[in-house]
């Protein structure tokens, strides 16, 4: 998905597309966990020192987290941005699911910067993520991760305790998917 010069979303053929959440209600970066979900948060230390902290908001405002855990992009913008819309295939095993969704929000500000972006009609999950950068006040760079779900696809609610497995090993991707890609530590 990609934004033509006015703000619209177009898709290869140049038709405006957009796809409603597969959840009810609007996605947010904290709050109240909507019934019948599950919330999974995650956190790591990624380094020290603001350098650490300004290259990691860098690389998670354009889909490192995303490239670093191994999704293949099918239609992804260049950066994330308000209301930008990718599909991603995520390795599965011997299959790769499509998976859209939307950014509902992009946070940068001293301290703490990254975005959320929520399930898109069709997605195997329904609900939202969000993927923050945190520089604490003694120096400290986190990545904190935040996903509220349930399966929506009938092989994801068939899997039944797989999914919570899938989900927890996808994580651990995700919280290391910028290793590597940081200079080094204060």
């Amino acid at each position: 998905m990609s934004r033509s010069q006015s703000g619209d979303a177009v898709s290869g053929d140049d038709r405006a597309v957009s796809r409603a959440y597969n959840f009810p209600g609007f996605p947010t970066f904290a709050g109240v966990v909507p019934t019948g979900y599950r919330e999974t948060v995650r956190s790591r230390e990624i380094g020290r020192g603001p350098a650490v902290f300004e290259a990691a908001v860098g690389l998670v405002l354009h889909w490192q987290v995303h490239y670093g855990s191994g999704f293949v992009a099918i239609e992804v913008p260049d950066a994330v941005t308000d209301d930008a819309e990718s599909v991603w295939g995520i390795p599965f095993g011997p299959f790769r699911p499509r998976v859209a969704c939307r950014v509902f929000g992009v946070i940068d500000e001293p301290g703490i910067g990254g975005f959320g972006h929520g399930a898109l009609e069709g997605h195997p999950q329904s609900g939202w993520e969000s993927y923050l950068v945190r520089l604490d006040d003694d120096g400290r760079v986190f990545l904190d991760i935040r996903v509220v779900w349930k399966p929506a696809a009938w092989w994801m609610r068939a899997a039944g305790p797989f999914g919570a497995l899938g989900l927890h090993i996808l994580l651990r991707k995700n919280l290391r998917a910028l290793d590597g890609l940081l200079p080094a530590s204060d």
